[in-house]
């Protein structure tokens, strides 16, 4: 049906793009939970004394509510013209390319922000507590200081470098590859997972015990001194849940759940692009939420609440050197190395991926770019032999390496500084698409996008249940102080790269407008195939 849209011939220089459509739904799920980055509830979890009242796991659950209707609204208004470059394509062709240019560049700026510091992620979230629940297991001082130095400056920058040079080699070989590495390691990573909430499940119904593990790796009473530092600290231990703490940590979800919808990057690589994202966006993030959930609970009724929320206090000194997070507490729990190997698997095969979709997206959207004129020509180089767009991927993993050198080395920014950018990149998205079949009908009625329900458009309805959610994301990166969320570099960065991207579009169009290439035109159809 996407053939019936108005196109405008001889505005592009070339006939193919040079991408090919090799991308199966399966594999879409799979990149989908692997973008999500579970991962991340290693520090979500680490977040939620910030929330006294919070129910993590409600917030889990609403936040997928919201996460799966802004997944629709992604997958439909994507399919509109199933092209490689994300948001960029189908906003720049159906609403105006100035707004589909702004967000895609806003995008691709923390795209490629995060596909440095994911690398550093591995190191503290992946690396470090591994080498060190093994060192304590073992009695090995030497591993648990092999897991202390990839925390420090060097140890997140030499690690998170190697594997943007890894990620982005297998992003350069094409998506076949990649998508058959992912497949594999994905297999792997979540029946780490699976192992992992069996292991608190076996806590939570007595089989394990926490208390005892964990007295016999810190000391007899450690445990009990956990909760009593947490106590002096004036933390507040049992709570009864409270709508308005839940509300909140949506943030923290969020920040996982949501990045399901980078799928769109590479729409034209994508066999079936009717049911590939529709079923691959909501799908990983219904996954996922799930995953999470398990987590939260067993972990919780494993570990004990109370002591969860001590350990994770900030300031609250531990009896050992292990970070709170989930993945430490289940290699104490089972108190195995063979065991703590195996449950690192989930951190370690899940966050090169995270790396994965950002290289993706952002390569993609460069691509884009290059290919409409508004970037140099480039950037819409294709390898002919490995399919992937080689220039885009090099000028990512340079981004990457100066966000990575910014994390490891300075306070300047922190895990959420990414946030507000990409919140209000969603919510254009959705307030596009809200409008979409109204004011282009003819186009939506002849395109895949046009589902209906009760004779009211999905994409509609999807975006009319999204919008609320970003509206409140986009208030508490202003105001929730957690982890950097609302950190005054974070808005001003945000300012300056939406300011560069208005200067960038309008000096890309004048210049190209110079040399006889009328940019306008290629907006007018949609982009080869």
């Amino acid at each position: 049906m996407v053939t019936k849209t108005p196109t405008v011939p001889g505005v592009f220089t070339r006939q193919s793009s040079g991408l090919v459509r090799s991308v199966g739904t399966l594999d879409a799920v799979y990149y989908g939970v692997m973008a999500i980055t579970i991962a991340y509830m290693v520090f979500i979890v680490a977040a939620i004394p910030n929330y006294p009242g919070v129910s993590a796991e409600w917030s889990i659950l609403i936040t997928c509510v919201g996460a799966v209707a802004l997944g629709i609204v992604y997958a439909l208004f994507a399919s509109v013209y199933p092209r490689s470059g994300g948001e960029y394509v189908f906003l720049s062709r159906t609403v105006h390319p100035l707004v589909g240019f702004v967000v895609s560049f806003e995008q691709t700026f923390w795209y490629a922000f995060y596909f440095g510091v994911n690398g550093a992620f591995f190191a503290i979230y992946g690396a470090a507590p591994l080498l060190t629940a093994l060192g304590l297991q073992l009695n090995s001082t030497g591993l648990q200081n092999v897991g202390t130095w990839f925390t420090s400056g060097w140890g997140m920058f030499l690690t998170g470098s190697a594997l943007v040079l890894l990620i982005g080699f297998a992003a350069y070989r094409g998506m076949g590859v990649y998508f058959r590495i992912q497949r594999w390691l994905g297999t792997i990573a979540l029946g780490s997972v699976l192992l992992t909430i069996l292991i608190f499940i076996l806590g939570a119904t007595g089989v394990l015990h926490f208390q005892q593990a964990y007295d016999s790796l810190a000391g007899s009473g450690a445990y009990d001194k956990v909760i009593a530092g947490a106590t002096k600290l004036g933390q507040p231990l049992a709570w009864s849940t409270q709508l308005g703490p839940t509300l909140n940590f949506m943030i923290w979800p969020a920040f996982a759940l949501f990045f399901s919808v980078n799928m769109v990057s590479f729409s034209g690589e994508i066999k079936n692009v009717r049911r590939g994202e529709l079923i691959g966006i909501p799908g990983a993030m219904l996954v996922s939420a799930a995953l999470m959930i398990a987590l939260t609970y067993f972990a919780r009724h494993a570990v004990g609440t109370n002591w969860l929320i001590a350990a994770s206090t900030p300031g609250n000194a531990l009896s050992i050197p292990l970070a709170p997070y989930l993945n430490n507490f289940a290699a104490i729990l089972a108190n195995n190395p063979l065991i703590t190997i195996l449950i690192s698997f989930w951190v370690i095969f899940v966050i090169p991926f995270a790396l994965g979709s950002n290289v993706i997206y952002g390569s993609r959207a460069l691509f884009a770019w290059g290919l409409d004129g508004v970037a140099p020509n480039r950037l819409g180089d294709v390898s002919k032999q490995y399919h992937s767009p080689v220039v885009t991927i090099v000028v990512m993993a340079v981004a990457a390496e100066i966000a990575l050198a910014i994390f490891a080395f300075t306070s300047w920014v922190a895990i959420l500084s990414g946030l507000l950018g990409f919140v209000v990149a969603f919510l254009v998205v959705t307030l596009s698409g809200l409008a979409f079949p109204f004011q282009n009908r003819e186009r939506f009625e002849n395109s895949p996008a046009a589902i209906k329900v009760a004779g009211i458009p999905l994409l509609t309805i999807a975006a009319v249940v999204a919008t609320p959610y970003l509206v409140f994301l986009i208030w508490r990166t202003f105001v929730d102080s957690t982890y950097g969320a609302a950190a005054t570099i974070s808005i001003v960065v945000n300012i300056v790269v939406f300011a560069a991207a208005i200067v960038w579009f309008f000096a890309a169009r004048a210049y190209r407008k110079s040399r006889g290439v009328d940019v306008d035109r290629r907006y007018q159809q949609i982009p080869v195939e």
